[in-house]
């Protein structure tokens, strides 16, 4: 049987997923991405996922160089996840940098998706304590 926690955790990645994609709908126009570009809706997610990847790493109390090893472990992790890979992220990257209008309502998804992960840690915490 699964906890309180993981349910609401489960439910809060799935609204936010949701939340995500009504985003992008409805703030992208009709044009169509290149071939081998990650949809903005999931560029958003990996890139909330290397944020908070980025977060976990500098916490960890390791040099400099020993935190950007395991960054790299934690982003080899992500891209596997998202069933991507370092190149296509880059490229895909580099055409939302290219297209500002698309980048700017990536990182709206991305703030929001950080953001509400975040207060749900938060109240996990606070409840654990209690």
């Amino acid at each position: 049987m699964l906890k309180p926690i993981v349910i609401l955790s489960i439910k809060m990645r799935k609204l936010t997923y949701i939340i995500a994609i009504l985003i992008i709908v409805s703030c992208s126009g009709k044009e169509e991405l290149p071939k081998g570009v990650i949809p903005p809706e999931k560029m958003a997610v990996i890139l909330s996922d290397i944020y908070v990847a980025e977060y976990k790493a500098t916490q960890i109390g390791l040099k400099n160089d020993s935190a950007k090893q395991v960054l790299r472990h934690y982003e080899l992790k992500i891209f596997e996840d998202h069933e991507t890979n370092d190149s296509i992220y880059k490229e895909s990257f580099k055409y939302y940098l290219e297209h500002p209008d698309q980048l700017e309502a990536i990182y709206d998804i991305v703030i929001d998706t950080v953001s509400l992960r975040n207060q749900v840690n938060n109240a996990k915490n606070k409840r654990d304590r209690n």
